[in-house]
This record gives structure tokens, C-alpha cells and sequence, in this order.
């Protein structure tokens, strides 16, 4: 795609997940490397950045900043990667979605946010909690206040994605939008 670019070079943060986590994932460097991701640079098209900047800005007035897991996924990683993921898993459609391949077009973006006090990325669900955490409102009816606090984080985190311009993607995962502005 010609309109990607780093977000580094835009002063936000983020790394490649697969990049990042691929062993992890099945994958190696070579076949990632082979698929297009060479690095952990994080890429999205031009044409959302000025709307995840404005998103960073406003984290930023609470103490965080925007934290960009990943961008564009080239669709040959979607097929590497969801070949992995049923290899060890055979549960890849539910949290991967193979017809749309939204992170193909750069518009899409997995997030977090990263604590500018503490310099670290900050937990907005528990990974014992398995796939379930991942979806929208998993902890909306919980109770304990690890439960509540990973509730409060994800409703902010969404709130303000929502305000610049971005919307769940199909999948529903509390992490993953769409620019659609």
C-alpha cells in the first residue's frame, strides 16, 4: 500500500504484535519476514493518523498514551497467521476475521494504552481470563475491583476511540477499531 506510514514517526508508541509475539504464536521471523513485517514498526494509512494523534492528545491529559499493537497486516500475515492459529488452537474465527481482512486496509488498528508515569503498558483485562476477555463488556457485570477496573479502563479506552472517528470492528473485541470517519 503507498498511503502507509510509522506511526513512530508521529510520536505515537507501538509495536508489531506478530513481530513481537510471533514465536509465541507459531510463527518465525522468516516467515513473517516473507510476509512482509521486517520489524516491529507499527504502519496504518496516512489517512487516519491526525485522528490517532487527536486520540493520543486526549489519553495523554489523563496520564496515558495511546499504545497501537498493531496497524496494517498485509493479507498474506492474515493467512500465515490464522494457519498458525488453527494449527494450535483450531479457534481462529472467532477472533479472526478472514472475509474482511480490516487490518488490510491500514484503516484498522489494535490498541492499549501505556502509563506515561510508569513508563509501561497498561493491563485492561487478565490474561488467566482466556479468549472471553477479549470481547466487549466481558467485565461489565463483574464485581470484584480487578474485574471492575479492567471494565472502567476498556469503557474509556472505547469512549474516546469512539470520538475520533473510529467503531468496534465485527468481532467485537474490546481492543480492535476501524477508522471510519
Amino acid at each position: 500500500m503507498k498511503d502507509l506510514v510509522y506511526i513512530d514517526e508521529y510520536g505515537l508508541l507501538g509495536s508489531n504484535f506478530y513481530w513481537k509475539k510471533g514465536a509465541e504464536k507459531g510463527l518465525t521471523q522468516e516467515e513473517l519476514i516473507r510476509v512482509g513485517v521486517t520489524d516491529e514498526r507499527v504502519q496504518v494509512s496516512k489517512d487516519i493518523i491526525a485522528a490517532l494523534v487527536a486520540a493520543d492528545k486526549e489519553f495523554q491529559e489523563k496520564g496515558y498514551k495511546l499504545y497501537l499493537k498493531e496497524g496494517y497486516r498485509p493479507k498474506a500475515l492474515y493467512e500465515l497467521v490464522y494457519e498458525a492459529r488453527m494449527k494450535m488452537s483450531g479457534d481462529a474465527d472467532r477472533v479472526f476475521n478472514m472475509n474482511d481482512m480490516p487490518h488490510a486496509t491500514g484503516k484498522s488498528i489494535d490498541v492499549g494504552l501505556w502509563d506515561i508515569k510508569q513508563d509501561e503498558q497498561v493491563h485492561l483485562r487478565k490474561n488467566d481470563d482466556g479468549t472471553d476477555a477479549l470481547f466487549v463488556d466481558f467485565y461489565r457485570h463483574r464485581t470484584d475491583e480487578e474485574g471492575k477496573r479492567y471494565q472502567e479502563l476498556q469503557d474509556y479506552l472505547k469512549d474516546v476511540m469512539l470520538k475520533h472517528g473510529f467503531e468496534y470492528g465485527i468481532k467485537n473485541e474490546y481492543f480492535h477499531f476501524n477508522y471510519v470517519k
